[in-house]
């Protein structure tokens, strides 16, 4: 599974992508919307797991760009603030609240794969 993982805050990018790693995914990473819609449109990914509150373009932004194109492709939100979920939760697959537990991802994840 190609996974696009999108984080602005880089240890928290550097620690989500090891242990996605560790899980045999193949994880392409982006630091802000704006490089996250860049290589969406380059990789066309299985699965985007994109945080909300970034520079440049937050991940509202994204979100809505990407559906533009792919209105089906799954997506999780990893976020610290449950009112910015609750604006999302109908465009989104699942929601993860920060700090990110292994557990959750990974059953947020299988679930999508399921689904699909």
């Amino acid at each position: 599974m190609n996974i696009l993982y999108v984080e602005d805050e880089k240890f928290t990018r550097m620690l989500v992508k090891k242990l996605l790693e560790k899980e045999e995914l193949n994880v392409h990473e982006a630091a802000n919307g704006v490089l996250g819609l860049k290589k969406f449109l380059e990789i066309k990914p299985d699965l985007i797991i994109t945080d909300l509150a970034m520079p440049e373009m937050d991940g509202f932004e994204m979100i809505s760009k990407i559906r533009e194109h792919d209105s089906k492709i799954p997506i999780i939100i990893t976020t610290a603030y449950r009112e910015e979920a609750e604006k999302v939760c109908s465009l989104v697959n699942a929601c993860i609240y920060k700090p990110i537990i292994r557990e959750d991802l990974i059953a947020a994840i299988n679930n999508v794969d399921k689904s699909a």
